[in-house]
């Protein structure tokens, strides 16, 4: 358990565990911690650890209390676990207890001594002077007090005191090792979800988050954001902004651009230098938007991006709108030449002037005749070739220079999105549509005929009925989580089974709040492990077939459901067997049994009781509802 816990402060996998061991000799297959303890040892020490995870939440909640003025702060040296690690020992000295005396195998650090030296400490169970290394954890006094470890103690321990390890049991040594263990499992759960949500949120917005408090303090606030969004759509609403809207098709982008997928990302995320573009050989490119709900268009808005646009990058634009995805179903929209824009109106050109972050971001609008309503709006940017009529002769060339060729290529830049000054290419800010979504009148909607047909064959009663199957004999194993019964010789073919839902419950607090080492602990994704990593339960059947061997019907995942809830499961193909065995496999272990229907003699705590299978299985077949009360064996299921 020492090693696990040096393993995940490091933050290493178990793969990259395994890997630093082997060299040195050592499988981590062969280390099995439940193999030193017995079973009943086993159930005590899960029943002390979840009793510690409650009693770690509720000191949480005083610590919050405390910090704003509601009770006692705890500013305790020693924290709510104290496990020593890899190294850590006592370095004697004024201590007097000496629980840690273990040589380690290499030379500790001088912090071991130093922090170990500098903290002396008083016992409240021994009255002796005690180092940090050699108490136990605030936990410990938590446990103790409880009365759920040891009854016959009955100390009135204070809380904000400490207590050494000679003075508590082993099982609450171990409770609490193993719910740091579990601590540091979340820790490294979190940290694995926030750094996925980082990418994903680079791959949307396309700036690193070691920025984001310098763009954040850049940025405006929600009213300004909220303004400019209303100067901009003209009260309409955004129908285009990610996640509620995204392309359908990927598009090509640059390699030093920022994603795609930041032309639809908020108006206030991301960077305001950062904006996309097209590699510099590409000289069209084809947006497909797939709007969220079907809506009433009015019209699109570019945002420019801050290098702004020139004679020869600036785009022709069509758009078109559609309610389905075939183009031949299209209808257009218009064509915008943004270089007659450009020339017309000086606002677009060139590099975005400095101070105007607060302003009204520059855009082009590209207004409908008439409103449309659609879903998917397919929007192409395109640039002129080299000779066309897009050419200025009068802003382009120097007729009159006598210093230089006026037909060379001019040494210039288009804008500041090209990779190369002499090449153009496509770029913008941001992309909005404005419109209203269409909403539903007195929830009615108006329905294909085809969808009309669909509905009717579901209310129509079905031809065929479930008919229980009878069992001859049902054998339960492993903790009632294996289930094999025999069928009757003249049994029917089977066609599924139904399962009550089971009793169990999924915890919400599995260990100690690891925000217990820092309450002002501001995170990315506040998730919780049920969140992050669900428990999932699974239910795998198999069947007898000749010659006597067991084949795997099928794996079925169990959804959430109310205990007793009745689920039905069809197998892909008709079954006649003699034996069905049924297995519940997953996350067995993360469940417990719902506190108002434990029974208190019972003594089973390492797998919740309410997983059992017994008597929630039913094999069924399908027949005619004629069949029912024909004959005295069959029964509707």
């Amino acid at each position: 358990m020492r090693l696990e816990i040096e393993r995940l402060r490091l933050n290493l996998s178990a793969a990259e565990r395994d890997r630093a061991l082997l060299p040195f000799g050592i499988d981590p297959a062969m280390i099995n911690p439940n193999d030193l303890m017995d079973e009943s040892y086993v159930d005590r020490l899960c029943k002390a650890s979840n009793n510690l995870a409650m009693l770690g939440q509720a000191s949480l909640e005083d610590k919050f209390n405390g910090s704003i003025g509601l009770g006692t702060v705890d500013n305790n040296v020693v924290d709510f676990w104290n496990v020593s690690g890899i190294g850590d020992h006592c370095s004697g000295g004024m201590c007097e207890v000496r629980a840690e005396i273990t040589a380690p195998a290499f030379a500790p650090s001088a912090a071991s001594f130093v922090g170990a030296s500098e903290s002396i400490l008083m016992c409240s169970g021994c009255k002796r002077k005690v180092c940090k290394v050699c108490c136990a954890g605030r936990g410990a006094l938590l446990l103790n007090n409880s009365g759920e470890v040891d009854s016959s103690t009955n100390r009135s321990i204070i809380l904000d005191s400490v207590v050494c390890k000679q003075c508590c049991s082993d099982i609450v040594l171990h409770a609490l090792i193993l719910d740091y263990v579990r601590v540091l499992i979340s820790l490294r759960r979190r940290d694995r979800s926030n750094k996925a949500a980082y990418k994903a949120l680079d791959q949307v917005v396309g700036f690193s988050l070691r920025d984001f408090a310098l763009e954040k303090s850049r940025s405006s606030n929600h009213q300004q954001t909220v303004r400019i969004l209303h100067h901009l759509l003209s009260g309409l609403e955004s129908l285009a902004e990610f996640p509620f809207a995204s392309f359908l098709h990927p598009v090509e982008t640059a390699t030093d651009s920022a994603p795609f997928l930041s032309l639809l990302s908020p108006l206030s995320s991301g960077s305001r230098q950062s904006y996309w573009k097209a590699p510099p050989n590409v000289t069209s490119v084809e947006f497909v938007i797939v709007l969220g709900t079907l809506s009433d268009v009015s019209g699109v808005i570019l945002l420019v991006s801050p290098c702004g646009y020139s004679v020869t990058d600036a785009p022709t634009v069509q758009i078109w709108a559609s309610n389905k995805i075939q183009k031949e179903e299209r209808s257009c929209m218009g064509k915008w030449d943004v270089q007659s824009l450009a020339t017309s109106s000086s606002e677009i050109l060139g590099p975005e002037k400095l101070g105007a972050e607060d302003k009204v971001p520059r855009h082009v609008k590209f207004t409908f005749k008439n409103p449309v309503r659609c879903r998917i709006i397919w929007i192409t940017l395109q640039l002129k070739r080299p000779g066309s009529s897009s050419v200025n002769f009068e802003k382009d060339f120097n007729l009159l220079s006598l210093d230089e060729n006026p037909f060379a290529q001019a040494n210039r830049r288009a804008s500041f999105s090209g990779a190369v000054e002499n090449d153009p290419c496509l770029h913008a800010r941001r992309i909005l549509v404005a419109g209203a979504p269409v909403k539903n009148e007195m929830g009615l909607t108006s329905q294909s005929p085809d969808q009309m047909k669909f509905n009717s064959w579901l209310d129509r009663a079905p031809q065929l009925n479930r008919f229980k199957v009878p069992i001859e004999v049902e054998k339960l194993f492993d903790n009632d989580l294996v289930l094999e019964q025999y069928l009757l010789p003249a049994s029917p073919s089977l066609d599924g089974f139904r399962l009550d839902a089971f009793s169990a419950i999924k915890p919400r607090v599995s260990h100690s709040s690891y925000s217990d080492i820092d309450i002002w602990d501001t995170s990315v994704t506040f998730l919780e492990d049920r969140h992050i990593s669900p428990a999932v339960l699974f239910i795998q059947v198999s069947a007898l077939q000749e010659p006597n061997s067991m084949v795997i019907v099928g794996e079925y995942r169990l959804p959430e459901a109310k205990g007793g809830t009745a689920m039905y499961f069809d197998f892909p193909r008709q079954i006649q067997t003699r034996m069905v065995s049924f297995k519940l496999l997953g996350d067995v272990a993360a469940f417990t049994d719902d506190p108002a229907e434990v029974d208190e003699s019972s003594t089973r705590t390492l797998l919740a009781a309410g997983l059992s299978l017994a008597n929630r299985v039913k094999l069924y077949y399908f027949a005619d509802p004629y069949e029912l009360g024909k004959w005295a064996s069959l029964s509707a299921i």
